[in-house]
């Protein structure tokens, strides 16, 4: 798998940057040659991703003045309550692995890092009155997410992050499937190879664009039923 290009990794953390809100309505994005000594590329590179952001609809340029936020591409902070999957506090969590590796191509895109950094690797099991219904594997990029305990990954992972590191968390992407876990890691769920499962992909943003967090769950829905709830304002 070939490595993101930088204008991609630059388009994305911009696009996490407005989408956080750190660009009110109308707000001039700073100028090119900054974004080129921020981000340490060519300013052909900064076109690029901005021409990104310009077919993604969240900015637009103004001929002789610069590029501008697009109305109503901002969004609020993380709630708490719609940063976990599940409700772990009426959960039993099992650590399976908790160690510091370097990260496959794979990871590595998926957290938009280079595969040289060192990433926090967690495995851990979710069970519910002693019945496993979930096999989640969590990946944090130690140059963003630091001070990562054992006693922590036993709980909300959100709630550490923002009550103990003071880390900011504004959005978060999931996208869900259907997938097969291997024999070793179906094993711990009590399921088999060919038992269907859901799996939901999660990419946790901070506040200055970054991935902090991405994380895969395989839910046996069999033995739990995954419900989103969604407070209208």
């Amino acid at each position: 798998m070939k490595e993101m290009p930088k204008y991609m990794v630059i388009a994305n953390q911009l696009k996490q940057r407005i989408l956080s809100g750190e660009f009110s309505d109308d707000q001039q994005l700073p100028q090119e040659v900054r974004l080129t000594k921020a981000y340490n590329v060519s300013r052909i590179t900064i076109r690029k991703a901005l021409d990104v952001l310009v077919s993604d609809e969240l900015i637009y340029r103004v001929q002789g003045a610069g590029t501008f936020i697009k109305e109503s591409n901002t969004t609020k902070s993380v709630d708490q309550n719609q940063a976990e999957l599940f409700d772990v506090d009426n959960l039993i969590i099992q650590i399976v692995n908790f160690s510091v590796d370097k990260p496959t191509k794979k990871i590595a895109n998926k957290l938009e890092i280079n595969r040289f950094d060192l990433v926090y690797v967690v495995e851990r099991v979710l069970s519910r009155k002693d019945i496993p219904i979930a096999y989640q594997q969590l990946y944090f990029p130690i140059k963003y997410i630091q001070g990562m305990r054992m006693d922590a990954l036993k709980t909300s992972i959100s709630r550490f992050l923002t009550d103990e590191l003071g880390v900011e968390l504004t959005n978060i992407n999931r996208d869900f499937s259907i997938d097969h876990l291997d024999k070793k890691r179906a094993d711990r769920l009590n399921v088999t190879e060919k038992d269907p499962l859901i799996m939901a992909q999660e990419k946790i943003y901070l506040s200055d664009g970054a991935i902090g967090v991405y994380d895969c769950s395989w839910i046996n829905t069999s033995k739990y039923k995954y419900s989103v709830r969604i407070a209208l304002d």
